[in-house]
């Protein structure tokens, strides 16, 4: 209906198949780069946790016992133990938790190594310093035998800041995210050249269909995939049936019109040489019979034809109605005012958009006072390939009432019948747009009479 609101248009199955690849290849992408930065997290973190266990094991073997317990040489082989700040600690507990070795570059720091692992056992923990700086500390734990044959357990220690693997690890993450996006991007691209590629013999359909519409094709021709002959033949059968069809359907119809126009002349003729009274009676129900021959005969060569019309140019029609009628109606010294774009077309037969116009705009001029209005425009719907067109006729006269606007769009029913005519017009022009899909409406003109609103959808 023209006040329904139409539906939203479907995006192309390029668009489709690309957001869903590129949607797929996106998760895909994700879960591998999070895949990729766990397992990278975890080799980096043991590489760290074999190098602070390389530390412990120097510090065992530099550690030398000394009245307060186990020292380590004032310069340590590790320079880092040396350099406060270095992010790299050590030191050396005994069983009551007294520091008695802590390396230079802990001085500040804040560590706290309260961990207690029995002889022979590792201990990996990660603590979080005053200043907020994390780190990854190992202890072990040892058992000293002292030249007198007892025994001392120690806590040997090591730790990292891990501040600059955390860094690694945010860069590394920051190259992830970037190449998942970049491989997706390529691949959308990818997909959208490989599909447009592949989807070229259906856009190659498409244009040969508008050009059979148009009337410059006969079938769809050249070769075509092994998937879309089947399609491609189909249609070719179709078109040739609906040709053969067409022809057979509209030779009948030229044998009927023979057939049914020949006896009526015979007998419009018998008349004109007979009884004056029984011509007065009949000749009136003869021209009913030639106007229901003539009207059937039409409304069958509507109702096939076909979808293969060129886009007929409407203004150019519209500018012959005008004049012409503007002639008949000399007398009455009509304004017409035209309003259509020159780039206003549509695909329907001269013919028909003839009739459909020139019944309308006749009703506007016999029916006015002084003006007349027609305008044309294109109509638009976002699933049409082609545009539809309005027509819409207007006059200043005495319009047609709100109660007999239904009734007067049926064959042979007239509200004014001080003009001459035998109310078809309107039923004709009805019939003819809805050949085509269309409504006609009555409503009120802004001149202060009638106005006649043709619609053809569009395809």
């Amino acid at each position: 209906m023209p006040g329904a609101s139409p539906p939203a248009r479907a995006p192309s199955l390029v668009v489709r198949l690309v957001v869903g690849l590129a949607a797929l290849s996106a998760v895909l992408s994700g879960l591998a780069a999070v895949a990729l930065d766990i397992a990278l997290g975890q080799v980096t973190l043991e590489a760290r946790r074999s190098v602070l266990d390389a530390q412990v094991i120097a510090l065992v073997a530099s550690a030398e016992r000394s009245g307060p317990g186990l020292l380590v040489a004032p310069s340590p082989a590790e320079a880092r133990l040396s350099t406060p700040g270095s992010g790299l600690f050590a030191e050396i507990r005994n069983s009551a938790g007294t520091v008695t070795w802590r390396s230079p570059s802990s001085v500040g720091s804040g560590l706290d190594l309260a961990t207690r692992p029995a002889p022979g056992e590792r201990v990996i923990e990660e603590l979080v310093l005053p200043d907020g700086t994390r780190t990854l500390a190992l202890s072990l734990g040892v058992r000293w035998e002292t030249a007198s044959g007892r025994g001392e357990e120690y806590v040997l220690s090591a730790a990292e800041s891990l501040e600059p693997w955390y860094g690694q690890r945010a860069r590394l993450r920051l190259w992830l995210a970037g190449g998942a996006i970049a491989l997706m991007a390529l691949l959308a691209g990818a997909l959208g050249l490989g599909l447009r590629a592949g989807l070229r013999p259906l856009r190659r359909i498409e244009r040969q269909i508008a050009e059979i519409e148009a009337g410059r094709r006969e079938q769809l021709e050249g070769r075509w995939p092994r998937e879309l002959q089947g399609v491609t033949g189909n249609l070719n059968a179709l078109l040739a049936g609906e040709r053969s069809r067409l022809g057979r359907y509209r030779d009948t119809l030229g044998n009927l019109a023979h057939s049914l126009k020949t006896p009526l002349a015979a007998m419009h003729a018998f008349l004109a040489d007979g009884d004056e009274g029984a011509r007065r009676a009949l000749e009136p129900q003869l021209a009913r019979m030639r106007e229901i021959v003539d009207h059937q005969l039409r409304r069958a060569v509507l109702a096939g034809a076909g979808m293969t019309l060129a886009a007929t140019p409407v203004r150019p029609l519209l500018e012959e109605l005008a004049g012409a009628l503007g002639k008949v109606y000399r007398d009455r010294q009509v304004a017409a005012t035209l309003d259509a774009p020159p780039e206003v077309a549509y695909p329907i037969e001269r013919g028909d958009l003839f009739e459909l116009a020139g019944n309308l705009a006749d009703n506007a001029f016999k029916y006015c006072r002084a003006r007349v209005t027609i305008r044309a425009r294109g109509w638009r719907q976002p699933q049409w390939r082609r545009d539809g067109l309005v027509l819409d006729f207007e006059d200043d006269g005495g319009g047609i009432p709100e109660a007999d606007r239904a009734r007067v769009l049926e064959r042979g029913v007239r509200v004014d019948e001080t003009r001459s005519g035998q109310g078809i017009g309107l039923a004709a022009a009805r019939e003819i747009a809805a050949a085509y899909g269309g409504t006609l409406e009555i409503g009120d003109s802004g001149l202060g009479g009638a106005r006649v609103t043709a619609r053809l959808p569009g395809r």
